[in-house]
């Protein structure tokens, strides 16, 4: 058989083996999976263990029997490009890109949620560690014990939450913003995952410098979440203006 028609062939059934985990694949996603599974020489990948609005993840194994997490952004739809738009206009990483085009903008935002992991792991930030980006789909740390992954915050178990965990998810923001040099935009406890007690940082596609003109006002909205969730359950929390305030003047992008 010609080895060109033998190579089509093979990829054809790799995909559609891919397309079994998820049937709503489509087939340049399953081709960046494909990709992925060869740069980290994994050797299968399973069933979804959690979506949203923007994305799936889907918990994969290497050959060592080590768990990673590949979060595939879906490529289309109305609601998603509205909200991905408004967190790459101003940033200037993204300078250039096509707004319109709605593959490139999802790419685009795979690659900002891939660039910021990479910035807030670098600064010390508690986040997954990401380790490759293919078009739509970035591969990274898995969250727990394989293939059960690790609790959100707002899982909890509320006799689990108290002041330490709160002061250390403080903390967490304080190094996002002051050595990152990011606000993460979008926090909560849906957005927190707690692993062996301490507090990790996840969806970060969203996350702008500090240098961006809605930079304040995202932060005081990721306190705010943060407070309402733990004042809820009696504990005290941070003044959210001078908090925010303060770590910004510390990351040099206020000067009053």
């Amino acid at each position: 058989m010609n080895p060109i028609v033998k190579r089509s062939q093979r990829r054809r059934k790799d995909e559609d083996n891919v397309k079994v985990v998820d049937s709503a694949l489509d087939s340049r996603t399953a081709q960046a999976i494909l990709e992925i599974m060869r740069k980290l020489r994994l050797r299968r990948v399973l069933g979804s263990i959690a979506s949203g609005k923007e994305a799936r993840i889907y918990p994969a194994i290497d050959e060592a029997e080590k768990y990673y997490a590949l979060k595939v952004y879906y490529m289309a739809t109305a609601t998603s490009k509205r909200s991905t738009i408004k967190y790459i206009q101003g940033d200037p990483r993204f300078d250039g890109v096509s707004l319109g085009d709605t593959k490139e903008l999802i790419y685009t935002w795979a690659k900002k949620e891939f660039k910021n992991l990479i910035r807030m792991a670098g600064a010390g930030v508690r986040v997954p560690q990401p380790f490759v980006l293919v078009r739509n789909v970035v591969a990274m740390e898995f969250l727990g014990d394989g293939p059960a992954r690790a609790p959100l915050l707002r899982e909890l178990d509320p006799s689990l939450i108290d002041a330490a965990l709160y002061l250390k998810l403080i903390e967490q923001v304080e190094l996002t913003v002051t050595k990152a040099r990011l606000v993460h935009g979008d926090l909560s406890e849906y957005n927190v995952v707690i692993v062996r007690g301490e507090p990790y940082l996840i969806d970060v596609g969203q996350a702008l410098p500090v240098e961006h003109d809605k930079a304040e006002e995202m932060l005081i909205r990721d306190l705010s979440n943060l407070n309402r969730f733990f004042e809820r359950l009696g504990i005290e929390t941070v003044e959210v203006e001078e908090t925010a305030k303060d770590l910004l003047k510390r990351a040099g992008s206020l000067t009053s």
